[in-house]
This record gives structure tokens, C-alpha cells and sequence, in this order.
């Protein structure tokens, strides 16, 4: 009786064994594609804090150019060296989306800081506001766009 019940159970650790790998199988291939997805995820996310690190290099040149010019402008640049970006460079340039990506607010009064300058009164500052649009491209079409308010400051 004894060996009737053994020939019975041949076989089925093999069969347990192979249910097993295929379980361990399929658990394997849902981790590749997990991590399939999680790698594109992670391009994108480059490729988009790349767009906006090179749209705010934009608004920084148009700074720049305010604080030395007392006009904002912004130019059409790629950042970067092409052995380090050999699909593409990113780049910066105007929004062109808007009219006038550099727009002039107009002045504000701003009050003198208490400065004597030896003509009889304090002197008055005006503050000239401008609205800066950058976009920014990273390689393979991401784009980022950027707006900032800046102000240069002169007396009167």
C-alpha cells in the first residue's frame, strides 16, 4: 500500500518547482517593466528641470543686460557643449508665445532714503518695471517657460 501511495506523488515536486519559477518569472517581468517606466519617468523629469534651467539662464542674461543697459534683452542662445549634449543642445530664447516677451511696465515713485546730495533736498528714485517671458528647450522638444518682474532703479 505503501508504494502504491508513492507512485501516486511522483512527479509533483516537479510540478511545484515549475509553478514556482513561473511565479518567480512573472513577478520578474512585472519588476522590469516597473522599472521600464520608471526610467522614462525619469528622462522626462531631466529633460524638463533641464528646459527650465535654461530658461532661467535666459532671465538671468536679461538681468545682466538690465542691470548694465537699463534694457532687458534676451537672445537666442544654446547652452552647453555638444560632446556633452550629442543629441542636442538646450537652449533659451524669447517666448514666442507673447507679443513682447521683454515688456516695459512703466516707472514707480520710489521716496529717497534720507540722501543729501548737496542740491537743497532728497532726491527722488523711479523704479522702471519689466516683465521678462524666457523659454526654455532641452533636447528631444521639452520646453519650459519662465516669466519674472524685475526693476532697474535711477534717480531723478
Amino acid at each position: 500500500m505503501r508504494t502504491a501511495h508513492r507512485r501516486d506523488e511522483r512527479g509533483s515536486a516537479l510540478l511545484v518547482t515549475v509553478m514556482l519559477l513561473m511565479m518567480l518569472g512573472l513577478v520578474g517581468l512585472a519588476a522590469l517593466g516597473t522599472t521600464t517606466r520608471d526610467q522614462q519617468v525619469a528622462g522626462f523629469q531631466n529633460r524638463k528641470r533641464m528646459a527650465l534651467y535654461a530658461a532661467d539662464a535666459g532671465i538671468a542674461e536679461a538681468l545682466e543686460r538690465l542691470t548694465t543697459t537699463a534694457v532687458p534683452t534676451v537672445s537666442t542662445l544654446d547652452l552647453g557643449d555638444t560632446t556633452i549634449f550629442p543629441y542636442g543642445q538646450p537652449s533659451y530664447r524669447p517666448d514666442p508665445t507673447t507679443a513682447s516677451p521683454t515688456k516695459d511696465l512703466g516707472n514707480a515713485p520710489f521716496p529717497g532714503m534720507g540722501l543729501n546730495l548737496g542740491q537743497g533736498g532728497l532726491p527722488t528714485y523711479q523704479i522702471n518695471y519689466w516683465r521678462l517671458r524666457v523659454q526654455g528647450l532641452a533636447p528631444g522638444g521639452t520646453q519650459a517657460k519662465v516669466e519674472a518682474v524685475s526693476g532697474s532703479l535711477a534717480a531723478n
